[in-house]
């Protein structure tokens, strides 16, 4: 049995590498960090750091069960409702999955996040979940589920850090199992809806971008040896929001859709592919405070060279259809 963490996300402590203060819930990291992106606070949500992408090689996704086939599932887990006011957490083992402490309607955002590629993973906004009832945004569960032997010993093989930070191939085959979890202890039901919403379109300002395609950071010390904390960044300075990573375009307009300063969800029509190294500096107010000069979408322009167009574009959401609580063991 293999007992090395592989991943470890908690409040205040997320995997990947960069750095981010914005406004969030408390114990909801924006991961996937939600990853890359994950929200920690100097009291709460405050400040953010976000520990980047790891350099692992591209491997492909494993291909979701056809219609009528089950999904893959873990070999034993647990279920249980927590009461506690401990703090929350998640680590992800070889063998092992540990939930501590989470929101209902986090465990469905991560189950039905988005696989990166070779930039990690990011979890569902909130607003992209539909049909939620109360109950969900209040009560906090505990999993304890294990992974099959030998499935584990290749998990552990294949990924590491980079479940969150980089190429993974068990990640697709992971979330179908978390899936197949919470369908069969919740009931879950659900389905995916795409409609045309408004939203702000992520292009290239004139005069062109301010940054540069850049190389994946070596993290092979850090995923040999899962106990390696991450690089340190300087600290944001005061009331300000700062996000600093190796990063695609595609996880900065998701990192930007969930910003209170935006207010809609922002896809990325740049054009440009690849990873760059970000550095961004805004002010946490809002725009009516009047202190414009650090507004996100002049601080996007002046210091990234992109801005904010709003247009209408495919927004998708997850629609519950049917959830219970589930039975504890």
């Amino acid at each position: 049995m293999i007992s090395k963490y592989l991943s470890s996300i908690s409040s205040g402590a997320a995997p990947g590498r960069g750095h981010q203060s914005m406004l969030g819930k408390a114990n909801k990291p924006l991961f996937g960090a939600k990853l890359l992106l994950v929200a920690l606070g100097a009291a709460a949500v405050a400040g953010a750091i976000v520990s980047g992408l790891m350099n692992a090689p591209q491997i492909q996704a494993q291909s979701a069960p056809s219609a009528g086939e089950p999904l893959p599932s873990f070999e034993v887990a647990s279920v249980k409702r927590n009461r506690s006011m401990e703090d929350s957490s998640f680590h992800l083992l070889p063998n092992r999955l540990i939930v501590r402490n989470r929101m209902t309607y986090w465990l469905i955002e991560f189950a039905y996040g988005r696989d990166m590629g070779e930039f990690g993973f990011r979890e569902l906004r909130d607003n992209q979940l539909v049909g939620t009832p109360v109950w969900m945004w209040s009560e906090r569960y505990d999993i304890d589920a294990k992974v099959e032997d030998s499935l584990a010993e290749r998990f552990g093989k294949d990924c590491g850090h980079a479940f969150f930070r980089g190429s993974c191939g068990y990640r697709e085959q992971f979330l179908l199992m978390f899936q197949s979890l919470l369908a069969d202890r919740f009931k879950l039901k659900v389905r995916r809806e795409t409609k045309d919403l408004p939203v702000y379109a992520l292009v290239v300002a004139n005069g062109g971008p301010k940054f540069s395609t850049s190389a994946p950071p070596d993290f092979t010390a850090t995923a040999q040896n899962s106990t390696l904390p991450p690089p340190k960044l300087p600290p944001c300075p005061a009331g300000m929001g700062c996000f600093q990573a190796y990063t695609s375009m595609g996880i900065l307009a998701d990192w930007l859709s969930r910003l209170p300063q935006i207010g809609w969800p922002v896809i990325d029509q740049t054009g440009l592919k690849g990873g760059y190294d970000i550095k961004l500096q805004y002010s946490r107010e809002q725009p009516e405070s009047g202190n414009a000069g650090m507004d996100i979408f002049i601080a996007l322009r002046q210091q990234l060279g992109l801005k904010l167009q709003s247009t209408k574009g495919p927004v998708e959401s997850i629609v519950i259809d049917h959830i219970e609580r589930p039975l504890e063991n």
